[in-house]
């Protein structure tokens, strides 16, 4: 189906939910809340790491925040590069403020930061609007232009976190205007606290 194929087009540039720049932590306060909570968690443990482990956890840090999205009113879910000595990739951490000071909850609480429904369709629909522009057939130039304002992404599951790239990978399934509902992974970037949608 046309749209099925269309739906897993690329869209760049696009900007999704924001909050305030000062909401989200900056690299050094991020690796900061990170060595801490290393720092607890090794302390909690009845037996001390092994030298190689030890020196595996003291390479470890935070060197990149890409990205935050508000999670309530007192945290944030962050994708965050983890440079772990010999392998460097990314993580979604759940950052709170203890006042003046960031501080790490428990990874396994920590969401996956992935955009709303009303932000992921703001970006599928904006790329039918480009691959509309591009058509010469009327009929299928005005299927695009149909779908591009009408096109409603009604649900997104799934989503997961590429360590490897920081994409967040989602089961997108779109209401197209013929009434079709047709799903497809979709990867979404996020920069700051915008979002974009890749390609596959």
């Amino acid at each position: 189906m046309l749209f099925s194929r269309v739906l897993a087009i690329a869209l760049l540039g696009a900007t999704g939910g924001a909050f305030a720049a000062d909401a989200m932590p900056d690299v050094a306060q991020a690796n900061a809340a990170y060595r801490r909570a290393l720092e607890a968690d090794i302390r909690a443990k009845s037996e001390p790491p092994s030298p190689v482990s030890a020196s595996l956890l003291a390479a470890m840090k935070i060197d990149a925040v890409q990205g935050c999205q508000r999670v309530d009113a007192d945290s944030v879910a962050c994708i965050v590069a983890v440079d772990a000595g010999m392998r460097r990739g990314y993580q979604a951490y759940r950052f709170g403020r203890d006042g003046a000071t960031w501080t790490l909850a428990n990874s396994v609480e920590a969401a996956i930061p992935a955009p709303s429904l009303a932000d992921a369709q703001g970006l599928i629909r904006q790329r039918l609007g480009e691959d509309g522009a591009r058509q010469q057939d009327p009929a299928r130039k005005a299927e695009f232009e149909r779908a591009a304002a009408e096109a409603t992404v009604s649900a997104m599951n799934s989503c997961e976190l590429d360590s490897d790239s920081g994409a967040v990978e989602c089961e997108v399934r779109l209401r197209l205007p013929d009434g079709s509902e047709p799903s497809a992974k979709q990867r979404f970037q996020l920069s700051g606290s915008a979002w974009s949608l890749l390609e596959r």
